[in-house]
């Protein structure tokens, strides 16, 4: 059996909270009565957008779970934390776009930690 190095160890903290975090506000985001309903409302998104968010959201945490797929997940929850605070800012609330900034970040830290993992199958697939 290999020993887990401190360096692996440590990534997985910032990916099983983020994994934690976003399958239950992805799981939120299938109600019509939560608070992200409302939300999605007030900035006039679809209810078909609130739903594909949720699930890229519940996809991330699920890929969060395997180092292979980890890169994945947490570019999907790069790229939705991106548009959350993209949508702050058209929508002129730039103070709430702090709430974004935390899974964001953890997000590329597990990312760029893991990319080795993701790597060759990029390579694989182009190549």
């Amino acid at each position: 059996m290999k020993r887990m190095s401190w360096g692996d160890l440590a990534l997985w903290v910032p990916a099983l909270f983020l994994a934690w975090v976003f399958a239950r506000q992805g799981w939120a985001k299938f109600s019509d009565t939560s608070g992200w309903a409302r939300a999605f409302a007030f900035w006039h998104f679809p209810v078909c957008f609130r739903i594909l968010i949720g699930v890229m959201e519940v996809v991330a945490a699920a890929l969060l779970l395997a180092r292979r797929t980890a890169p994945i997940g947490a570019g999907l929850i790069a790229v939705v934390m991106l548009g959350g605070m993209g949508t702050h800012l058209y929508w002129g609330q730039p103070s709430q776009m702090t709430s974004e900034l935390l899974p964001l970040i953890l997000a590329l830290v597990v990312l760029a930690g893991r990319w080795r993992y993701l790597s060759p199958m990029l390579h694989r697939a182009t190549g």
